[in-house]
């Protein structure tokens, strides 16, 4: 079965990322924490079921890792899909493991982004 929603990228890393993909569809950027969830990649055609997230960081020149493309760690699927969704939410964190989310309205940042966030250390991933 396939979907059609409206994608917004959330990064909880301490720096930009860009070029993410979610099954090689969507090449989104998002600045560094707070500044994301921002840009909406509209009518994203998906299939139900095992999803790959790829991300590039980013940052100053001399920061560790960047440019590096990165995969998420987790088994990730989408499957449970909100009655009326129209937005899929794409949450990565510093963890390099991501979480999906829909919602009907424009989605919103995840509790364990807020809480990774609040504990304020540096996701270099260095």
């Amino acid at each position: 079965m396939k979907v059609v929603l409206n994608v917004v990228v959330f990064s909880y890393w301490d720096r930009p990322i860009f070029e993410v993909n979610i099954d090689g569809k969507v090449d989104e950027a998002s600045g560094a924490y707070p500044n994301t969830g921002k840009g909406v990649t509209g009518g994203v055609s998906l299939t139900l079921g095992p999803k790959t997230v790829t991300w590039r960081l980013g940052g100053p020149e001399g920061l560790p890792r960047n440019g590096d493309t990165l995969v998420n760690k987790n088994r990730l699927e989408l499957l449970d899909i909100l009655p009326g969704a129209q937005y899929l939410g794409i949450h990565i964190y510093p963890d390099e493991t991501v979480e999906l989310s829909t919602s009907v309205g424009r989605p919103q940042p995840s509790a364990k982004g807020l809480s990774e966030a609040a504990k304020g250390g540096k996701n270099h991933g260095g």
